[in-house]
């Protein structure tokens, strides 16, 4: 029997006492430290093996929300898909350990009908529970402290409680059994630092706070190297993230190497990551969620994991995997199955070479033991298959693992190991439902990567920082809406019972005694305690917790927090040249420049645009979505328009046409247009959704017939997709004209059909033309051309828009020198030969500057770049930083040039 056990409040405590090192001797006994839960586990095995009573066996938190969810749901009965059967157990969960731990009787006058139903919730669980053999863990507990009052079990002399902000009724029916027992039992003083220097620090934001934080840290471990340093934050998990990479950046700037990212850093953090959210891990439960369906899933989700590390060749087919996830994004439709990305693979490697041999062979693979399984099995059978699974994956990949990986690999196979323990509780399951109980697992158990040594900062929440001394502690995070906390009393139980009993979160009271309790700890926990708040988050104003209320403000810090990347542009100095690119090498002869009217039209919003896609061939992946895109539905009504005039030519056939005729031939004309496009893409639409877009086609064609009924000159369609090449300043431009007609008198009217809302003819009279496509055709192609107009195919008001030489050719369509015609001034534009010199001249200078290499990046309105598919390479956000600085400077007046 030992002579004295410490109980701790936290695990992170008691592996501080452990590891303690008295001063002067070099060898002594580790001080037996526990928390509370450990000690009576370990009592729980001695009375198993000893014999001195039957326990039942102890649910874990995981099982015991199975086990609730199973009471709820049969309780619930038909209605239990309407609910969120998971948050409800999780909430009977927490209602059940709060009834042991503070010993409430949730029925009685108090009862609510949530309480009450709670309480048929609880018998049933206890009957599952007696049959079963188990018991929740605080019901364990509560039997242990029996038996140690009752006289059992081996005891030391002394247990100190350690870091125990408050005592609840199950930990002090706990000292009371000890105590009986002859016990010497006491409690470790709160801190050691009653004459502390205390301080409060007001940030303007939260990252602001967290770069004093950081600069506070940095001093501190400049100004003594062995200084253990405490960062506390109530929030930990909402400023883990900023905190972590600021602190990364600052101490360790010569990590920022990728082979760096796993080596000693002098800062720990507290809270570890789920194992689920770790990217191995991540990629092994994506596969599996997705393994055992038959049914189709979004294409995205395929793509992901086709592109992700982790399994088969994933370094050594990179390229070939990325060209696969091109084909697929091109070739497959928005819904699809990891079979079709096998055939599509295959087919692929039957016309050349195989893109990704390797991942293929182990994608059929996998999909080979996926489709042997049977369709239902006991947890722990389905952990083997899930191993047959990720090894015929090849998980987890083709390079070696770092360390944290492999920790994080083992982790995951004691989960699985593990996963048959839940046999009696789920029975025989799905693949699918046994693949999301795993990944429930994962997110319920914290990864945190072994630490070597001792580092200097300890990043901690407010209550694992309990029983913790420090050289020096900053605790930030201290809003008034954030400490203290705001209760949240249990759903299920009476609040008036939770309040009496003074129960965890009660009521704003009970959470306000234990913020003060919390606080006087934290400010003895170091000689040097400082505190910090945020006053904003963005337009919120935020203020400080009262219990800082009385606390001096901390001193104005005049040293300047500076990360890597600011440190390098200050040293930098001279060595710094800035370069001017806004120029590309000229094209050169015979150099093929593509893009046709789109490369003109690039070059004369942003030239930048014109040259990284259309010269560089840089082009964005392409995006399934479900059903069809807007560019597919343009593409169908322009096909099912060029069948209704290839057939009916003329106006007047048109005009002759009766009511059920033209419907005919309209939904000929749509048919036509839906064949040619599956045919085209290799695709079949489902036949519901085909007859859908067929009826808006044909309501759409309609409306659209109606306006071309109205036109006051007879026409005949002369051209459909009507292709054309011209030569200016020695680039070709191919482009291809939706429709020509021709007048009676010869002249031509040139049609671009439009499906969307946003239609520009202004810039026609501008000095660069944003729409060039119908300029190019009249001022360079043909001669004839009397009219160049949009037409509107639109449900919502369906009209052309555009201009002609004289006014009633087209119905709303304003002659040159038409009071009504408000694009080109009649001073600078007196008739259409003045319209069309203009419009040759700046297609030659926009040419001319796509020949000459003119690339910057400039553009008129920001809106005119939402069809650019290089827009990152463009670098917006560095360009409105730019702009916002030279502001500045111009504003201020001193900034230099």
């Amino acid at each position: 029997m030992s002579d004295s056990l410490t109980l701790c409040a936290t695990t992170r405590l008691a592996q501080t006492l452990r590891g303690e090192m008295p001063a002067g001797r070099t060898v002594w006994p580790t001080r037996r430290a526990l928390t509370l839960g450990q000690w009576l586990g370990e009592l729980a095995d001695a009375a198993q093996l000893s014999g001195i009573a039957e326990l039942p066996a102890a649910l874990d938190p995981f099982a015991e929300r199975l086990l609730w969810e199973k009471v709820i749901a049969a309780a619930l009965n038909e209605a239990s898909p309407l609910f969120d059967i998971q948050g409800m157990a999780a909430s009977a969960a927490e209602a059940q350990a709060l009834c042991r731990v503070w010993q409430l009787k949730p029925g009685g006058a108090l009862a609510s009908d949530e309480a009450r139903l709670f309480a048929g919730w609880q018998a049933e669980f206890d009957k599952r529970c007696r049959a079963g053999g188990w018991l929740d863990a605080t019901g364990v507990q509560r039997r242990l402290i029996d038996l140690i009052a009752a006289g059992h079990f081996g005891l030391p002399e002394r247990i100190i409680f350690a870091g125990f902000d408050r005592f609840t009724p199950l930990e002090r029916d706990l000292m009371a059994a000890l105590a009986g027992r002859g016990v010497d039992v006491e409690t470790l003083a709160a801190g050691p630092h009653d004459g502390s220097r205390r301080s409060v620090l007001a940030c303007a934001d939260r990252a602001a706070e967290c770069a004093a934080v950081v600069a506070w840290a940095r001093q501190q471990l400049a100004e003594r190297p062995a200084a253990r340093l405490g960062i506390v934050a109530p929030d930990l998990a909402g400023v883990r993230d900023q905190l972590e990479f600021l602190l990364d950046d600052v101490l360790h700037p010569a990590l920022i190497r990728p082979d760096a990212a796993e080596q000693a850093r002098c800062f720990n953090f507290s809270l570890g990551r789920p194992l689920a959210e770790l990217p191995l891990i991540r990629v092994a439960l994506d596969w599996l969620a997705l393994g055992g369906g038959r049914a189709k899933v979004e294409q995205a989700r395929l793509s992901a994991l086709l592109l992700a590390g982790g399994w088969s060749a994933a370094e050594g087919e990179a390229d070939g995997r990325a060209w696969l996830d091109a084909a697929l994004r091109r070739d497959l439709p928005y819904f699809t199955t990891w079979a079709a990305v096998l055939r599509l693979a295959e087919r692929l490697a039957a016309e050349e070479a195989p893109l990704c041999p390797q991942t293929t062979a182990a994608l059929a693979a996998f999909l080979a033991v996926t489709d042997a399984v049977p369709r239902k099995l006991l947890p722990g059978a389905w952990a083997g298959v899930f191993r047959q699974c990720l090894a015929a994956l090849g998980w987890p990949g083709d390079r070696p693992l770092s360390s944290h990986e492999f920790q994080a690999r083992r982790a995951f196979g004691e989960v699985l190991d593990g996963f048959g323990r839940f046999d009696a509780l789920l029975g025989s399951i799905p693949f699918s439902e046994a693949a999301r109980r795993l990944s429930q697992l994962c997110r319920q158990r914290l990864f945190q990567p072994e630490t070597r040594g001792q580092p200097a900062i300890q990043v901690l929440g407010v209550l694992e920082s309990a029983g913790l001394a420090f050289d020096g502690l900053w605790v930030m995070g201290m809003n008034d809406d954030q400490w203290p906390p705001p209760p949240r009393p249990n759903p299920l139980l009476p609040a008036e019972l939770l309040r009496a009993a003074g129960a965890s979160h009660a009521s704003a009271e009970v959470e306000l005694d234990f913020a003060r309790r919390v606080h006087a700890r934290l400010l003895q926990a170091a000689p040097d305690v400082r505190f910090s708040y945020a006053e904003a988050d963005g337009n919120r104003v935020l203020r400080p917790s009262p219990l800082l209320g009385g606390l001096p403000p901390a001193p104005a810090e005049a040293s300047r927090l500076t990360t890597l990347a600011g440190e390098l542009a200050r040293t930098a100095g001279d060595a710094l040249a800035e370069v001017e690119d806004a120029s590309a090498p000229p094209v050169a002869e015979g150099e093929k420049v593509s893009g046709g009217s789109w490369l003109l039209r690039a070059q004369a919003i942003c030239p930048a645009w014109a040259y990284y896609q259309y010269r560089l061939g840089g082009e964005a992946m392409e995006e399934p979505v479900e059903g069809l895109d807007p560019a597919a539905r343009g593409t169908l009504v322009h096909a099912a328009l060029e069948a209704f005039w290839n057939q009916v030519r003329r106006s007047e056939a048109l005009a002759a046409l009766s009511g059920s005729d033209r419907q005919q031939a309209i939904a000929e004309a749509v048919a036509d247009a839906l064949q040619g496009f599956e045919t085209e893409r290799r695709t079949v639409l489902p036949a519901r959704f085909r007859e859908l877009e067929a009826g808006r086609l044909v309501k759409l064609l309609d409306l659209w017939l109606q306006v071309e009924a109205r036109r006051g000159l007879p026409f005949v369609v002369i051209a459909c997709e009507q292709p054309a090449e011209v030569e200016i300043e020695g680039i070709k431009v191919r482009m291809v004209v939706d429709r020509i007609d021709q007048l009676a008198d010869g002249r031509q009217v040139i049609i671009d059909y439009k499906t969307g809302a946003s239609i520009d003819t202004k810039n026609w009279a501008g000095q660069r033309l944003t729409e060039p496509q119908l300029p190019i055709y009249a001022a360079l192609v043909n001669d004839e051309v009397a009219a160049v107009v949009f037409a509107k195919v639109l449900l919502d008001k369906p009209a052309f828009a555009g201009v002609a030489d004289e006014k009633d050719i087209l119905p709303g369509v304003q002659g040159i020198g038409d009071d009504k015609q408000k694009i080109f001034d009649p001073a600078e534009f007196p008739d259409w030969i003045a319209v069309i010199t203009h419009w040759r001249e700046r297609l030659h200078a926009i040419a001319g500057e796509v020949k000459a290499g003119v690339a910057g990046v400039c553009y008129a309105d920001e809106k005119d770049l939402q069809y650019c598919e290089v827009l990152p390479l463009l670098r917006l956000p560095e360009r409105r930083r730019l702009l916002a600085a030279a502001g500045e400077l111009a504003v201020g007046g001193d900034g230099g040039p």
